[in-house]
């Protein structure tokens, strides 16, 4: 058990782990960016949210994933953007589950502009439960005192 700890405690595993899930959110993020009513009709097949609420989420939901990635791959407050990025991961396990339950068979909607005919399924919910993992090890495991914005904020 001890092992398993120092090794999930590792600076140098968690500063790839940081920049791995930083990156993974940031190119997510930007087909939804570039393309924000692709990313809304996405979001409205999924049916589990109200249709008025949809273009808002489509519109804010890539933002938060481009700038919680970038702040993360760059170590900026990596604890607060792998809590943001865990609960973004949540509640897409939570949607892609109730619709493969559901038998739907819809885009993910998560690398459109990469993979525009991926499907949700068990690969993604695996996907995503790995992507999980990672989150939770920055947030629980992170103790390095060392931040760019500490770095950043002792020049001034």
């Amino acid at each position: 058990m001890n092992f398993i700890k120092k090794i999930l405690s590792n600076n140098w595993f968690l500063g790839f782990l940081k920049v791995f899930l930083g990156f993974i959110f940031v190119v997510a993020s930007i087909g939804k960016i570039i393309d924000p009513q692709q990313f809304a009709k996405d979001v409205y097949s999924y049916v589990l949210l109200p249709n008025a609420i949809v273009p808002l989420f489509a519109a804010i939901i890539p933002w938060i994933e481009f700038f919680a990635g970038i702040m993360l791959m760059f170590d900026i407050m990596p604890k607060s953007n792998s809590l943001i990025i865990c609960g973004l991961l949540i509640a897409f396990i939570a949607a892609i589950a109730i619709d493969v339950y559901r038998g739907i068979e819809i885009s993910c909607g998560c690398f459109d502009f990469l993979f525009p005919e991926e499907k949700i399924g068990m690969n993604t919910i695996i996907r995503d439960i790995i992507l999980l993992l990672a989150g939770l090890i920055i947030l629980f495991f992170d103790h390095n005192e060392i931040r760019l914005y500490g770095i950043i904020k002792r020049k001034k």
